[in-house]
Protein backbone atom coordinates (compact mmCIF):
# COMPACT_ATOMS: atom_id res chain seq x y z
CA UNK A 1 0.00 0.00 0.00
CA UNK A 2 2.83 2.47 0.73
CA UNK A 3 4.53 2.13 -2.90
CA UNK A 4 0.80 2.35 -4.58
CA UNK A 5 0.30 5.57 -2.44
CA UNK A 6 3.37 7.21 -3.31
CA UNK A 7 3.33 6.61 -6.91
CA UNK A 8 0.11 7.61 -6.98
CA UNK A 9 1.17 10.60 -5.09
CA UNK A 10 3.71 11.34 -7.92
CA UNK A 11 1.75 10.84 -10.46
CA UNK A 12 -1.62 12.64 -9.88
CA UNK A 13 -1.72 16.45 -10.20
CA UNK A 14 -3.63 18.70 -7.14
CA UNK A 15 -6.70 19.52 -9.09
CA UNK A 16 -6.99 23.50 -9.60
CA UNK A 17 -10.61 23.31 -8.38
CA UNK A 18 -11.29 21.34 -5.75
CA UNK A 19 -14.91 20.10 -3.95
CA UNK A 20 -14.67 21.66 -1.07
CA UNK A 21 -17.85 21.69 0.11
CA UNK A 22 -21.63 21.38 -1.85
CA UNK A 23 -23.80 21.92 0.55
CA UNK A 24 -22.74 25.54 1.27
CA UNK A 25 -22.64 25.88 -2.26
CA UNK A 26 -18.75 27.80 -3.08
CA UNK A 27 -19.10 30.11 -5.18
CA UNK A 28 -17.01 29.58 -8.48
CA UNK A 29 -13.50 31.67 -8.24
CA UNK A 30 -9.78 31.46 -7.99
CA UNK A 31 -9.70 28.19 -5.76
CA UNK A 32 -6.48 28.17 -3.23
CA UNK A 33 -4.61 25.15 -1.65
CA UNK A 34 -2.48 25.54 0.94
CA UNK A 35 -0.72 23.03 3.07
CA UNK A 36 2.32 24.04 5.68
CA UNK A 37 3.99 22.88 8.68
CA UNK A 38 3.46 18.66 6.60
CA UNK A 39 5.46 16.21 8.18
CA UNK A 40 5.70 12.26 7.48
CA UNK A 41 3.29 10.25 9.41
CA UNK A 42 2.62 6.90 9.27
CA UNK A 43 -0.63 6.19 9.07
CA UNK A 44 -3.23 8.63 8.13
CA UNK A 45 -7.10 8.69 9.51
CA UNK A 46 -9.74 11.42 7.36
CA UNK A 47 -13.10 11.21 7.28
CA UNK A 48 -15.92 13.45 5.52
CA UNK A 49 -19.68 13.93 6.61
CA UNK A 50 -19.55 11.91 9.72
CA UNK A 51 -18.71 8.42 8.66
CA UNK A 52 -14.94 7.23 8.10
CA UNK A 53 -13.96 4.13 6.22
CA UNK A 54 -10.66 3.13 7.07
CA UNK A 55 -9.09 0.82 4.16
CA UNK A 56 -5.82 -0.08 5.36
CA UNK A 57 -2.55 2.20 6.97
CA UNK A 58 -0.72 4.05 4.60
CA UNK A 59 2.57 6.33 4.33
CA UNK A 60 2.41 9.79 3.25
CA UNK A 61 5.32 11.06 1.15
CA UNK A 62 4.92 14.51 -1.24
CA UNK A 63 2.24 15.70 0.89
CA UNK A 64 2.05 18.68 -1.61
CA UNK A 65 -0.86 16.43 -3.19
CA UNK A 66 -2.63 15.51 -0.18
CA UNK A 67 -6.35 16.15 -1.70
CA UNK A 68 -6.18 13.90 -4.14
CA UNK A 69 -4.24 11.49 -1.98
CA UNK A 70 -6.77 11.59 0.41
CA UNK A 71 -9.83 11.20 -2.05
CA UNK A 72 -8.13 8.24 -4.41
CA UNK A 73 -6.58 6.13 -0.99
CA UNK A 74 -9.64 6.57 1.40
CA UNK A 75 -13.37 5.65 0.42
CA UNK A 76 -16.12 8.03 1.66
CA UNK A 77 -19.65 7.19 3.02
CA UNK A 78 -21.87 9.48 4.71
CA UNK A 79 -23.77 8.59 7.48
CA UNK A 80 -21.73 5.36 8.10
CA UNK A 81 -18.68 4.52 10.37
CA UNK A 82 -17.34 1.55 9.50
CA UNK A 83 -13.72 0.26 9.82
CA UNK A 84 -13.15 -2.94 6.82
CA UNK A 85 -9.61 -4.19 7.42
CA UNK A 86 -10.04 -4.33 11.41
CA UNK A 87 -6.60 -5.67 11.63
CA UNK A 88 -5.67 -1.94 11.30
CA UNK A 89 -6.66 -1.29 15.19
CA UNK A 90 -9.37 0.18 17.24
CA UNK A 91 -10.31 3.23 15.30
CA UNK A 92 -12.88 5.77 16.88
CA UNK A 93 -15.21 8.61 14.95
CA UNK A 94 -17.43 11.44 15.18
CA UNK A 95 -20.79 10.06 15.07
CA UNK A 96 -22.49 13.19 14.37
CA UNK A 97 -21.48 16.54 12.90
CA UNK A 98 -21.03 19.39 15.76
CA UNK A 99 -22.65 23.28 14.77
CA UNK A 100 -20.77 25.65 16.75
CA UNK A 101 -21.94 29.68 15.76
CA UNK A 102 -22.00 33.05 17.64
CA UNK A 103 -22.81 36.95 15.56
CA UNK A 104 -23.01 35.36 12.77
CA UNK A 105 -19.70 33.30 13.10
CA UNK A 106 -20.07 29.42 12.96
CA UNK A 107 -17.88 26.62 12.99
CA UNK A 108 -18.76 23.11 12.18
CA UNK A 109 -17.30 19.81 12.74
CA UNK A 110 -18.43 17.61 9.57
CA UNK A 111 -15.79 14.62 10.38
CA UNK A 112 -13.27 13.14 13.16
CA UNK A 113 -11.27 10.35 13.31
CA UNK A 114 -8.59 8.30 15.71
CA UNK A 115 -6.27 5.56 15.46
CA UNK A 116 -3.59 5.40 17.73
CA UNK A 117 -2.36 8.69 18.49
CA UNK A 118 -3.23 10.05 15.04
CA UNK A 119 -6.30 12.26 15.44
CA UNK A 120 -7.74 13.45 11.79
CA UNK A 121 -10.35 16.44 12.00
CA UNK A 122 -12.19 17.30 8.80
CA UNK A 123 -14.14 21.29 9.72
CA UNK A 124 -15.83 23.96 7.68
CA UNK A 125 -16.30 27.38 8.82
CA UNK A 126 -16.18 30.96 7.75
CA UNK A 127 -14.41 32.08 11.10
CA UNK A 128 -11.12 34.49 10.00
CA UNK A 129 -8.09 32.29 10.63
CA UNK A 130 -5.08 35.25 10.80
CA UNK A 131 -2.14 34.48 8.83
CA UNK A 132 -0.47 33.32 12.31
CA UNK A 133 -3.37 31.77 14.18
CA UNK A 134 -2.90 28.43 14.51
CA UNK A 135 -6.28 25.71 15.08
CA UNK A 136 -5.68 23.69 18.53
CA UNK A 137 -7.31 20.94 20.21
CA UNK A 138 -7.80 20.02 23.08
CA UNK A 139 -8.18 17.04 25.40
CA UNK A 140 -10.34 15.98 28.59
CA UNK A 141 -7.10 16.88 30.67
CA UNK A 142 -7.06 20.26 29.04
CA UNK A 143 -3.78 19.16 27.42
CA UNK A 144 -3.61 21.02 23.96
CA UNK A 145 -2.05 19.85 20.69
CA UNK A 146 -1.19 21.86 17.88
CA UNK A 147 -1.50 20.11 13.94
CA UNK A 148 1.10 18.56 12.62
CA UNK A 149 -0.10 19.05 9.53
CA UNK A 150 -3.21 20.61 7.60
CA UNK A 151 -4.99 21.24 4.45
CA UNK A 152 -7.11 24.44 4.05
CA UNK A 153 -9.08 24.98 0.92
CA UNK A 154 -11.64 28.07 0.38
CA UNK A 155 -14.12 30.02 -1.86
CA UNK A 156 -15.81 33.13 -0.74
CA UNK A 157 -15.83 33.85 2.65
CA UNK A 158 -16.18 30.02 4.03
CA UNK A 159 -13.31 27.48 3.85
CA UNK A 160 -12.97 24.20 4.41
CA UNK A 161 -10.05 21.88 6.28
CA UNK A 162 -8.40 18.96 7.16
CA UNK A 163 -5.99 19.04 10.44
CA UNK A 164 -4.62 16.08 12.00
CA UNK A 165 -2.81 15.87 15.32
CA UNK A 166 -0.48 13.42 17.29
CA UNK A 167 -1.99 12.99 20.55
CA UNK A 168 -1.29 10.82 23.85
CA UNK A 169 -3.91 8.90 26.03
CA UNK A 170 -6.80 6.92 25.53
CA UNK A 171 -8.87 9.68 25.80
CA UNK A 172 -12.70 10.05 23.62
CA UNK A 173 -13.88 13.64 24.39
CA UNK A 174 -11.97 16.95 22.74
CA UNK A 175 -13.02 20.52 22.04
CA UNK A 176 -11.39 22.25 18.79
CA UNK A 177 -10.26 25.74 19.78
CA UNK A 178 -10.43 28.83 17.07
CA UNK A 179 -9.83 32.11 18.77
CA UNK A 180 -12.89 32.35 20.73
CA UNK A 181 -14.26 29.09 19.90
CA UNK A 182 -14.36 26.13 21.89
CA UNK A 183 -15.97 23.51 19.98
CA UNK A 184 -16.65 20.09 22.06
CA UNK A 185 -16.98 16.75 20.58
CA UNK A 186 -17.00 13.27 20.97
CA UNK A 187 -15.46 9.67 19.42
CA UNK A 188 -17.37 6.52 19.22
CA UNK A 189 -16.36 3.11 18.51
CA UNK A 190 -16.44 2.26 14.75
CA UNK A 191 -18.65 -0.68 13.17
CA UNK A 192 -16.90 -3.54 11.31
CA UNK A 193 -17.80 -5.06 8.44
CA UNK A 194 -15.23 -8.29 6.61
CA UNK A 195 -15.42 -7.28 3.50
CA UNK A 196 -15.91 -3.94 1.34
CA UNK A 197 -18.78 -5.72 -0.94
CA UNK A 198 -20.98 -5.72 2.12
CA UNK A 199 -21.59 -1.81 2.12
CA UNK A 200 -24.16 -2.15 -0.80
CA UNK A 201 -25.29 -3.01 -3.56
CA UNK A 202 -22.23 -3.21 -6.50
CA UNK A 203 -21.15 -4.04 -10.08
CA UNK A 204 -17.40 -5.40 -10.87
CA UNK A 205 -15.72 -5.72 -14.26
CA UNK A 206 -12.40 -5.17 -15.52
CA UNK A 207 -10.83 -6.01 -11.84
CA UNK A 208 -12.34 -3.01 -10.82
CA UNK A 209 -15.62 -3.05 -7.98
CA UNK A 210 -17.68 -0.29 -7.21
CA UNK A 211 -20.32 -0.19 -4.62
CA UNK A 212 -22.93 2.40 -4.58
CA UNK A 213 -25.12 3.02 -1.20
CA UNK A 214 -28.18 5.11 -2.37
CA UNK A 215 -29.63 8.23 0.42
CA UNK A 216 -32.70 9.54 -0.60
CA UNK A 217 -33.08 13.30 0.28
CA UNK A 218 -36.61 14.63 -0.01
CA UNK A 219 -36.88 15.36 -3.93
CA UNK A 220 -32.93 14.26 -4.67
CA UNK A 221 -31.20 11.33 -3.81
CA UNK A 222 -27.34 11.42 -3.47
CA UNK A 223 -25.64 8.30 -4.34
CA UNK A 224 -22.25 7.73 -2.72
CA UNK A 225 -19.44 5.64 -4.94
CA UNK A 226 -16.61 3.77 -3.57
CA UNK A 227 -14.48 1.42 -5.78
CA UNK A 228 -11.39 -0.98 -5.12
CA UNK A 229 -8.99 -1.63 -8.12
CA UNK A 230 -6.34 -3.98 -9.41
CA UNK A 231 -3.18 -2.77 -10.65
CA UNK A 232 -4.82 0.38 -11.83
CA UNK A 233 -6.17 3.74 -9.62
CA UNK A 234 -9.53 4.93 -10.21
CA UNK A 235 -8.65 8.52 -10.34
CA UNK A 236 -12.51 9.78 -11.46
CA UNK A 237 -16.10 8.49 -12.01
CA UNK A 238 -18.02 9.75 -14.99
CA UNK A 239 -18.82 12.95 -15.53
CA UNK A 240 -18.51 15.74 -18.83
CA UNK A 241 -16.66 18.43 -16.91
CA UNK A 242 -13.64 16.39 -16.24
CA UNK A 243 -12.89 14.77 -19.24
CA UNK A 244 -9.41 15.87 -21.20
CA UNK A 245 -10.00 13.93 -24.25
CA UNK A 246 -10.62 16.45 -27.05
CA UNK A 247 -6.54 17.09 -26.75
CA UNK A 248 -6.14 13.02 -27.79
CA UNK A 249 -9.80 11.83 -28.80
CA UNK A 250 -11.67 14.62 -29.93
CA UNK A 251 -14.42 12.48 -31.82
CA UNK A 252 -14.62 10.25 -29.40
CA UNK A 253 -18.50 9.14 -28.94
CA UNK A 254 -19.51 7.67 -25.68
CA UNK A 255 -21.79 8.79 -22.89
CA UNK A 256 -19.82 10.66 -21.01
CA UNK A 257 -21.89 10.84 -17.44
CA UNK A 258 -23.01 8.47 -14.78
CA UNK A 259 -26.56 8.28 -14.95
CA UNK A 260 -29.90 6.74 -13.31
CA UNK A 261 -32.53 5.02 -14.98
CA UNK A 262 -35.78 3.66 -13.89
CA UNK A 263 -37.82 0.87 -15.25
CA UNK A 264 -39.41 2.65 -18.03
CA UNK A 265 -36.37 4.21 -19.73
CA UNK A 266 -35.79 7.92 -18.22
CA UNK A 267 -32.48 8.97 -17.68
CA UNK A 268 -31.67 11.28 -14.49
CA UNK A 269 -28.51 12.82 -14.91
CA UNK A 270 -26.09 14.07 -11.80
CA UNK A 271 -26.03 17.89 -10.68
CA UNK A 272 -22.38 18.94 -10.74
CA UNK A 273 -21.14 21.56 -7.88
CA UNK A 274 -19.66 24.72 -9.63
CA UNK A 275 -15.71 23.76 -7.95
CA UNK A 276 -15.07 19.93 -7.74
CA UNK A 277 -12.14 18.28 -7.54
CA UNK A 278 -10.64 14.85 -9.07
CA UNK A 279 -12.70 11.67 -7.02
CA UNK A 280 -15.46 13.29 -6.03
CA UNK A 281 -17.21 10.62 -4.01
CA UNK A 282 -20.61 11.97 -3.53
CA UNK A 283 -23.22 12.84 -6.91
CA UNK A 284 -26.95 14.03 -6.40
CA UNK A 285 -29.62 13.40 -8.77
CA UNK A 286 -32.79 15.94 -8.92
CA UNK A 287 -35.38 12.68 -9.05
CA UNK A 288 -37.58 10.75 -6.45
CA UNK A 289 -36.27 8.11 -4.99
CA UNK A 290 -38.13 4.84 -6.36
CA UNK A 291 -37.99 0.84 -7.22
CA UNK A 292 -36.08 -0.35 -9.98
CA UNK A 293 -33.74 2.65 -9.99
CA UNK A 294 -30.23 1.49 -11.86
CA UNK A 295 -27.02 3.50 -11.80
CA UNK A 296 -24.95 2.96 -15.24
CA UNK A 297 -21.52 4.11 -15.23
CA UNK A 298 -20.29 3.31 -19.27
CA UNK A 299 -16.40 3.84 -17.92
CA UNK A 300 -14.57 4.96 -14.89
CA UNK A 301 -11.18 7.05 -15.31
CA UNK A 302 -8.06 5.44 -14.16
CA UNK A 303 -4.49 5.82 -13.84
CA UNK A 304 -1.43 3.70 -14.09
CA UNK A 305 1.24 5.12 -11.88
CA UNK A 306 3.85 3.02 -13.14
CA UNK A 307 4.29 2.92 -17.12
CA UNK A 308 6.78 5.29 -18.06
CA UNK A 309 8.05 5.32 -22.20
CA UNK A 310 11.65 5.43 -23.08
CA UNK A 311 13.51 9.06 -23.41
CA UNK A 312 14.28 10.41 -26.42
CA UNK A 313 16.55 13.76 -27.41
CA UNK A 314 15.22 15.90 -29.73
CA UNK A 315 17.28 18.69 -31.87
CA UNK A 316 15.74 22.02 -31.61
CA UNK A 317 14.79 23.47 -35.08
CA UNK A 318 15.31 26.59 -36.96
CA UNK A 319 12.45 29.16 -37.40
CA UNK A 320 10.65 27.97 -39.87
CA UNK A 321 11.93 24.76 -39.80
CA UNK A 322 10.13 20.97 -39.28
CA UNK A 323 12.52 17.86 -38.83
CA UNK A 324 10.59 14.75 -39.09
CA UNK A 325 11.12 12.40 -35.34
CA UNK A 326 9.22 9.39 -36.69
CA UNK A 327 9.46 7.67 -33.19
CA UNK A 328 7.07 5.32 -31.47
CA UNK A 329 7.11 4.87 -27.38
CA UNK A 330 5.49 2.21 -25.73
CA UNK A 331 3.23 3.01 -22.43
CA UNK A 332 1.78 -0.05 -21.77
CA UNK A 333 -0.83 -1.25 -24.41
CA UNK A 334 -0.43 2.47 -25.08
CA UNK A 335 1.69 3.87 -28.26
CA UNK A 336 2.77 7.82 -28.53
CA UNK A 337 4.07 8.63 -31.73
CA UNK A 338 6.33 11.43 -31.79
CA UNK A 339 5.70 12.79 -35.10
CA UNK A 340 7.70 15.94 -36.02
CA UNK A 341 9.10 19.03 -34.80
CA UNK A 342 9.13 22.68 -35.68
CA UNK A 343 9.51 26.37 -34.43
CA UNK A 344 6.83 28.87 -35.33
CA UNK A 345 8.46 32.20 -33.56
CA UNK A 346 9.07 31.98 -29.67
CA UNK A 347 7.45 28.78 -29.92
CA UNK A 348 8.81 25.00 -30.50
CA UNK A 349 6.02 22.62 -31.57
CA UNK A 350 5.66 18.66 -31.34
CA UNK A 351 2.83 16.92 -33.37
CA UNK A 352 1.71 13.86 -31.66
CA UNK A 353 -0.43 10.95 -32.15
CA UNK A 354 -1.90 8.52 -29.22
CA UNK A 355 -3.73 5.15 -30.29
CA UNK A 356 -6.83 3.97 -28.77
CA UNK A 357 -7.98 0.38 -27.84
CA UNK A 358 -11.42 -1.13 -28.72
CA UNK A 359 -12.36 -0.25 -24.53
CA UNK A 360 -9.86 1.99 -23.41
CA UNK A 361 -8.93 5.47 -24.53
CA UNK A 362 -6.11 8.01 -23.67
CA UNK A 363 -7.24 11.15 -21.72
CA UNK A 364 -4.35 12.68 -20.16
CA UNK A 365 -0.33 11.77 -20.00
CA UNK A 366 2.18 13.42 -17.96
CA UNK A 367 5.15 14.80 -20.23
CA UNK A 368 8.67 14.93 -18.65
CA UNK A 369 12.09 15.78 -19.53
CA UNK A 370 10.33 19.13 -20.89
CA UNK A 371 8.63 22.01 -19.56
CA UNK A 372 5.47 22.68 -22.34
CA UNK A 373 2.91 25.40 -21.63
CA UNK A 374 0.13 24.29 -23.42
CA UNK A 375 -1.34 21.44 -25.79
CA UNK A 376 -4.13 20.86 -27.72
CA UNK A 377 -5.69 19.26 -30.57
CA UNK A 378 -4.74 20.11 -33.84
CA UNK A 379 -8.22 19.59 -36.30
CA UNK A 380 -6.64 20.07 -39.79
CA UNK A 381 -3.35 17.92 -39.11
CA UNK A 382 -5.43 14.85 -37.18
CA UNK A 383 -2.25 15.30 -34.43
CA UNK A 384 -2.17 16.51 -30.83
CA UNK A 385 0.71 19.89 -30.45
CA UNK A 386 2.66 20.18 -27.42
CA UNK A 387 3.93 23.64 -27.07
CA UNK A 388 7.36 24.85 -25.82
CA UNK A 389 9.00 28.20 -25.16
CA UNK A 390 12.10 28.14 -27.18
CA UNK A 391 14.15 29.42 -24.11
CA UNK A 392 13.19 26.35 -22.49
CA UNK A 393 13.73 24.20 -25.63
CA UNK A 394 17.19 25.47 -25.96
CA UNK A 395 19.66 23.90 -28.60
CA UNK A 396 18.38 20.37 -27.92
CA UNK A 397 15.88 18.52 -25.28
CA UNK A 398 14.78 15.59 -24.08
CA UNK A 399 11.13 13.91 -23.50
CA UNK A 400 9.30 10.54 -22.15
CA UNK A 401 5.40 9.95 -21.23
CA UNK A 402 4.33 8.47 -18.10
CA UNK A 403 1.69 7.74 -15.72
CA UNK A 404 -1.41 7.59 -18.46
CA UNK A 405 -5.16 8.38 -17.12
CA UNK A 406 -7.50 6.44 -19.50
CA UNK A 407 -11.48 6.08 -19.83
CA UNK A 408 -11.81 2.77 -19.69
CA UNK A 409 -15.23 1.71 -20.72
CA UNK A 410 -16.70 -1.29 -18.80
CA UNK A 411 -19.88 -2.61 -17.62
CA UNK A 412 -20.59 -0.71 -14.41
CA UNK A 413 -24.35 -1.29 -13.56
CA UNK A 414 -25.58 -1.12 -9.99
CA UNK A 415 -28.87 -2.08 -9.68
CA UNK A 416 -30.46 -0.72 -6.65
CA UNK A 417 -33.56 -2.59 -4.02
Amino acid sequence: MTDRLKDMLNSIPLPDDLDENINLGFERGRECYDIKKIKLKRRLIAAVASFVIIISSISIIGLERVEAALKQMLQYVPGYNILVDKDEGIVLALKEEVYQEKDGIFVRITAASKLDNDLSVTLESNYDLMADEEILLKDEKDNVFTPKSWGKAGGGEFWQGDYLFEIEGENRDYSLVLGDFEVPFSLENTKEVEDFLQLGPYAQDKGISIVAIKKPMGDKIMISLLNRSEEKIVVDYPFEENLSTSVWNPTLKIEKNMYLIDEEGNKTYPTIPSSFGNLMSDFYFHTADKEGLKLVLPYVKVNYPNLKTEKIKIQTPKDGEIKSIDRTLNLGEFRINVIDVRKDGDEIIISLKANSLDDETLDNVRIGGISGYGIWFNIDTGYTELFIDKEEAGKGFSIYFESPTTLLLGNWEIEFE
